[in-house]
């Protein structure tokens, strides 16, 4: 019985200290914390560094390929830089966002201003490269060519300097 008194005595001990311990979160937690913050933080700029390197992948393909008169396989590559890549690289944006995982949700100015999951090409810059890819596929001149991959080389170097 003694025990059992005992038992309930520290028991009561703990729930009014439980309080006054419980103001403060133990700095060691919140330093682990912190780090977490950094780390999640950090993913952000990696995801967005990895896609520049995808876009910039695409862009030079698209330069080689426009350079070497294969009009036709440059604006598939200026499809894909708009589309941020190709179909597999949308199903990992995919499954980012079915997990939670939403690049631009923090920014409320960004609302609507990218497709879900894109992480560099915003809307608008999406459109423009698609008009700049039609234009070059109906394009009869040099010139005409020329003009169209202006246009994109303009909007796709306007994209690819970091944020």
């Amino acid at each position: 019985m003694k025990t059992r008194s005992f038992v309930l005595v520290l028991i009561a001990i703990a729930l009014l200290a439980g309080p006054a311990l419980a103001q403060q979160t133990p700095p060691a937690m919140v330093k682990t914390y912190d780090t977490l913050a950094d780390i999640i933080l950090s993913i952000d700029a990696l995801e967005a560094d990895f896609v520049r390197a995808v876009l910039e992948g695409h862009r030079h393909a698209a330069s080689a390929l426009f350079d070497s008169g294969d009009f036709n396989g440059a604006a598939v590559q200026m499809a894909l830089f708009a589309n941020e890549g190709d179909n597999a690289m949308g199903g990992v944006r995919k499954r980012l966002l079915q997990g939670g995982h939403h690049h631009h949700h923090a920014d409320a100015s960004a609302e609507g201003e990218f497709e879900p999951g894109y992480v560099i090409v915003t809307r608008d810059a999406k459109k423009e490269i698609l008009g700049a890819l039609a234009a070059l596929r109906q394009a009869k001149t040099d010139a005409e060519r020329k003009q169209a991959w202006k246009t994109f080389d303009g909007i796709a170097g306007g994209l690819m300097k970091p944020s």
